[in-house]
């Protein structure tokens, strides 16, 4: 996150600038959720030794679903950190699907990242619009009773 969120590699998501879009604080917070487990999902899946840069990843995945949960406290969605735990599980579900349905182009993705080393929020889009089909959460959401 700009400012707030410093990474030697992965990939970071400044989730917050959505809030005044987004309709609900709480749908957010599980696409804010979803795009921290789709990376924990990745990078667990990763056999052999565990590498001191996976090591970092993961800890950095931690770090953000703290930062996820925190930000449920501050915007009164719980009364406590603790109580996170429904909107975790929605996001982790919501992960998996969108996996499921879209593995092959994140798994571009993450080769193109590789390759690239950096992109910008204008790049992505750009990567995604030549790559991707839509994928409307909204619906996704809807059919899996989110």
């Amino acid at each position: 996150m700009p400012g707030t969120v410093t990474s030697e590699s992965g990939i970071i998501c400044d989730w917050k600038q959505a809030r005044e879009h987004c309709q609900s604080d709480e749908k957010l917070l599980h696409r804010a959720f979803a795009f921290i487990y789709i990376g924990t999902i990745l990078d667990q899946e990763t056999t052999g030794p565990m590498s001191e840069a996976l090591r970092k990843e993961l800890a950095n995945d931690m770090s953000n679903a703290l930062d996820a949960r925190e930000t449920a406290v501050k915007w009164g969605l719980t009364h406590d950190v603790s109580e996170t735990n429904p909107l975790a599980h929605v996001g982790y579900k919501l992960a998996s699907r969108v996996l499921r349905i879209d593995r092959p182009l994140i798994d571009a993705l993450t080769n193109e990242l590789l390759a690239a080393g950096k992109m910008d929020c204008t790049q992505l889009k750009a990567w995604l619009d030549g790559h991707a089909l839509p994928l409307d959460f909204e619906e996704l959401e809807r059919g899996w009773g989110f």
